[in-house]
């Protein structure tokens, strides 16, 4: 089989968004199947804050052939991508394109190719659309406008993939794949290479916890009447409270435990960030009476970034809080690589898959992640762990291996070889019944 994969983000693009193609890239081949990149090529010069550079993981996409766009004065993203993947098709005539999303609107860069070329078009999305919560739009009409492309788009693809089994679910109730083939789960991953070693973490001075990845904190911008009244007239597809994807929480735990007399733990505490930096994360450090408690790194290459979570004694996923009843539609991937070090996880979620996996592991704690109290009561089992030495081992427990890149990439090709032959006979009818 031969994948044409269309991807906006790929190495040597950093952060999350490269990260999933770049394993698709790494492990198909080896799987039997072919693989052809299209996808931007940018220069360093261009890039802002959050869209570093990270050459570390082209070598591991050696084996696909990449094609690099250039984006031509006064034209999209989307038509560039789709100018060079045309020549890919012409060239290479692929068996299936997968286009992996956001940007959201890339998503006719497939069909544009299946109108073409013929051959079928599957939708992976990163994130779930217009249902996730974090796509703000500037009003309500403007997101019923995104939910109607996002239901025409499902509806539309030969297979879709979302990336967690609660994403799946919204997305069967907005557009039920009737007569087609289903949704497809594919979630991100740990990658084996970079979790070969889980070295143990004997305790230190002080329970490190360490987060790798941004903080988002635009909530702080918001604090002002006019800018909240601007922010309630957001469209959105779930109410969520974005202050549980900050610090605010945890660190108004942390000084709670400190206040609670000579013999508090909370002085045993220190948190250390590794992704780029913000001014409201600043600020909400410099108010939280606790600054002398963290450290910030700024952004780190994925190499340094798997060495700097291997290390720590728990790692913080931190999620935005939902209202009760509520299953979360996305699952941060940073929560997989966590799964790889065999580290204890302090998991501030609220209800959905992130938290189910979490619990799993006997060593780490789950937290509303809006609750100071409730994150006080985990960090105190954490500390009492730690203190005792259990939380010094590493220990990566067999359920984990279901989550490494290598296992995604088996169950995305098994998804793809449902839908290429399924094509195929239909194609086949009209012939037939014309005969």
């Amino acid at each position: 089989m031969h994948v044409l994969l269309v991807a906006h983000y790929f190495p040597p693009d950093g952060g999350a968004g490269s990260q999933r193609p770049a394993s698709f890239a790494q492990h198909l081949p080896g799987l039997g199947a072919q693989v052809t990149v299209v996808c931007r090529e940018v220069d360093d010069a261009r890039r802002g804050a959050y869209d570093p550079s990270d050459r570390t993981l082209l070598a591991r996409t050696s084996a696909a052939t990449v094609r690099r766009a250039r984006q031509t004065q006064d034209e999209s993203w989307t038509d560039a991508l789709l100018r060079e993947a045309r020549e890919a098709c012409r060239a290479q005539r692929p068996d299936v394109v997968l286009v992996t999303l956001s940007p959201f609107e890339h998503a006719a860069i497939g069909f544009a190719l299946r109108d073409e070329f013929g051959m079928p078009v599957v939708l992976d999305l990163r994130d779930p659309w217009a249902l996730d919560g974090w796509h703000t739009y500037r009003h309500h009409f403007a997101w019923r406008r995104a939910m109607q492309a996002m239901r025409s788009a499902l509806e539309a693809a030969d297979g879709v993939i979302m990336n967690v089994p609660g994403a799946r679910t919204a997305a069967e109730a907005l557009a039920p794949r009737r007569g087609k083939t289903g949704y497809g789960v594919v979630t991100n991953g740990w990658e084996a290479a970079d979790f070969a070693r889980t070295p143990d973490v004997p305790g230190g001075t002080n329970l490190c916890i360490r987060f790798a990845g941004t903080f988002v904190c635009r909530f702080m911008r918001d604090r002002p009447l006019l800018r909240r009244l601007r922010a309630r007239l957001r469209g959105r597809g779930e109410v969520i409270d974005e202050r549980g994807r900050s610090p605010l929480f945890l660190l108004e735990a942390i000084r709670r435990l400190r206040n609670e007399g000579a013999n508090g733990i909370g002085h045993d505490f220190r948190l250390e960030i590794a992704g780029a930096r913000e001014a409201e994360t600043d600020q909400i450090i410099a108010e939280s009476g606790c600054a002398d408690a963290v450290e910030q790194r700024g952004y780190l290459p994925h190499d340094e970034s798997a060495r700097f979570i291997a290390g720590a004694d728990a790692l913080l996923l931190p999620m935005h809080g939902l209202p009760n009843g509520a299953r979360a539609r996305m699952v941060p991937g940073k929560a997989y690589e966590y799964f790889g070090t065999g580290r204890p996880i302090l998991g501030l979620c609220p209800e959905g898959d992130a938290r189910d996996w979490i619990q799993r592991d006997p060593r780490s704690r789950v937290a509303d992640p809006t609750d100071p109290e409730a994150i006080a009561g985990a960090l105190r089992d954490l500390h009492a762990m730690w203190r005792s030495g259990a939380l010094a081992p590493s220990q990566r427990a067999p359920w984990t291996e279901e989550f490494s890149r290598a296992h995604q990439a088996e169950r995305l090709l098994e998804y793809l070889r449902t839908i290429v032959p399924q094509r195929a006979a239909r194609s086949a009818v009209p012939a037939q019944h014309a005969a």
